[in-house]
């Protein structure tokens, strides 16, 4: 099984970056880390995104501040067709276009890390943070280890380093027959 880091797009400005979704009757906005955690959330009002910083187009997965990726019914198709399930859709409007999409809150999270041939360093107590201490802090070189990803996980976040999204080579396959936009793969696996 080949694994790849879903990233930003070389040519950050050619699609949209969205703001922090915002609930419509409450104003209370989503921050991005919310949807890093592998934790189903409860929403008690509909979402908008009523602004977006830069860019130009609009993508079939398009970044959030925070990592968050909006995806829309393509993406999502692609995901049902290689049996990925664990995964949560939050809608959200985007305007003033009014487009739908959904936030894509990841519950998969694995620790996959090959320690071995990878590059890394840890949190550790000199930093004063105890709710990271020994997550990863950084990485100069990192290589996963597809033996630890379950049968059927095709999308997923590395436990210990939640800023990325790994996706399985039967996945990155369907974006391509598909012509999904907005992302870059680097091969981690």
């Amino acid at each position: 099984m080949n694994l790849y880091d879903l990233t930003w797009p070389k040519a950050k400005n050619k699609f949209l970056l969205f703001y922090e979704a915002t609930e419509i009757n409450t104003g209370v906005r989503y921050r991005g880390d919310l949807f890093s955690y592998g934790k189903r959330i409860e929403l008690k009002n509909p979402l908008v995104i009523d602004k977006k910083s830069w860019g130009e187009n609009f993508a079939d997965l398009n970044f959030g501040i925070g990592n968050v990726p909006y995806i829309n019914e393509r993406f999502i198709d692609c995901l049902k067709a290689v049996g990925e399930t664990n995964y949560q859709l939050l809608p959200v409007t985007v305007l003033p276009e009014e487009k739908p999409y959904y936030i894509l809150n990841t519950l998969n999270m694995i620790d996959c890390v090959d320690r071995e041939h990878s590059v890394f360093n840890l949190w550790t107590e000199e930093d004063n943070r105890s709710d990271i201490l020994g997550d990863f802090r950084g990485f100069g070189k990192m290589i996963l280890d597809p033996k630890k990803v379950p049968d059927g996980v095709h999308f997923f976040r590395i436990k210990g380093w939640e800023v990325v999204t790994i996706v399985t080579k039967a996945l990155v396959e369907e974006f391509k027959k598909r012509k999904i936009t907005g992302f870059e793969l680097i091969s981690v696996g």
